[in-house]
């Protein structure tokens, strides 16, 4: 098959690779989302007034509702001196919400000071306008044959049908005035929000989080692996090019930083600079960059003896013309390869460091901190909390490296299958 152009070659060779196909376009779907985030996001997770602590925990699919209304209704009672007739209720006050406006009770006596309370008719005194109701404020001693007592406090949860129902009986040595109050709890309002992936310990929907966290991941390890190559191919040509003392100089520091584990480094450089993405960044960059600078001058040497380098001289071209010009043109194919595989090593770099702690702080989130304040919660019965970002991390990585392993394939004939 023709082929007019080398960019129309490298697609056409890399679509022959179905799962490289679908993994590029995870991959753009998972960038769109990051870069995309404060716009899609149903919520932004790190605004405090957005967030409450009584979303915490929530399993995924979990709604949020408008809160219900309450009505607090507050009254006096005058019990007759020999507790026998009906006593006298007043001094009632309403407080709260618009909700059961002008309600009203009174009481009807038995005999043993029983009492049985009687609302007045009103419309919104129904069922399905009232949840719960907290009976509060009688005295030590009292009977109450309905609802459920709250250990150790006089309070009791009634349900509608309890209300209807409600009797208390006094004791002998109840004074002649007593109190009551009940709190009436309407039922839930309007569904407001949907934690599809669930929330967090802190109330954070886990969807935003994600969102976010892909947003810092990416952009992080995109910064850090653009000034890691741009550092490695400026190493490494010089290496190659002016070869001697420079590419001693330069090939002993490459050997003793990759004498050390990257994530080593790391840490030792961020336990003294401290959180941040800055010292991230710098971080990845330290741990990174020898990798293209030994790549860039092993391309290079073998760039720098063929003939259009020696043209180039004869030209009277200058050294950097024909570094940046010439030889590093030659170098991109192996350099983009091994960035596309970088990126993916930097983000579960960083990821790594922000689970340990010495990443990101907490008000600039990432998949490696959720996953980490997450990861307490995974044997109490709430593991989406922490496995879903790791889902999520796993997804990005794997898409990086079944792109990257392909456009290896295409732009380096020699490992073609």
């Amino acid at each position: 098959m023709y082929v007019d152009s080398p960019f129309r070659r490298v697609l056409a060779e890399f679509a022959e690779s179905r799962v490289a196909v679908v993994a590029l376009a995870l991959l753009i779907v998972i960038i769109a989302v990051g870069v995309l985030a404060p716009v899609i996001s149903p919520q932004n997770p790190y605004d405090l007034t957005e967030i409450e602590i009584s979303d915490s925990r929530l399993s995924p699919g979990s709604a949020k509702y408008e809160d219900p209304p309450r009505r607090v209704l507050r009254a006096r009672l005058n019990l007759p001196a020999e507790g026998a007739g009906s006593p006298e209720v007043t001094d009632t006050i309403l407080a709260g919400d618009e909700y059961l406006t002008g309600l009203s009770f009174r009481l009807e006596a038995f005999a043993n000071r029983s009492y049985r309370v009687i609302f007045d008719d009103h419309p919104d005194l129904t069922a399905d306008r009232v949840a719960s109701v907290q009976l509060r404020q009688l005295p030590a001693g009292v009977t109450v044959p309905v609802g459920q007592k709250r250990e150790f406090r006089r309070e009791w949860t009634l349900t509608f049908d309890d209300l209807m129902n409600l009797t208390f009986t006094l004791p002998e040595n109840a004074r002649a005035r007593q109190r009551i109050e009940f709190q009436f709890n309407g039922t839930t309002g309007d569904k407001v929000f949907t934690f599809w992936l669930g929330s967090d310990g802190q109330g954070r929907d886990m969807m935003s989080a994600i969102f976010f966290g892909l947003r810092i991941s990416v952009a992080l390890a995109l910064s850090s692996v653009l000034i890691a190559s741009l550092l490695g191919c400026i190493a490494g040509l010089a290496a190659a090019y002016y070869g001697g003392t420079v590419s001693a100089i330069v090939m002993r520091l490459i050997d003793l930083i990759l004498s050390f584990p990257g994530i080593l480094i790391a840490m030792m450089l961020l336990a003294v600079l401290g959180k941040g993405v800055g010292n991230v960044i710098l971080a990845i960059v330290l741990a990174q960059w020898p990798l293209y600078a030994r790549l860039v001058r092993g391309v290079a040497l073998a760039e720098v003896q063929k003939e259009y380098v020696e043209a180039a001289k004869c030209l009277g071209l200058s050294s950097r013309r024909i570094m940046f010009g010439e030889i590093a043109a030659n170098c991109m194919p192996s350099l983009i390869v091994l960035a596309t595989l970088q990126i993916a090593s930097a983000i579960t770099l960083e990821a790594t460091l922000s689970f340990l702690g010495l990443g990101l702080p907490v008000t600039e989130p990432s998949l490696g901190s959720l996953i980490s304040s997450g990861f307490e919660y995974l044997l109490s019965g709430e593991p989406w909390i922490s496995v879903l970002p790791g889902v999520a991390l796993l997804l990005t990585v794997a898409c990086i490296n079944l792109v990257g392993d392909q456009l290896r394939d295409v732009l380096n004939p020699r490992l073609k299958r």
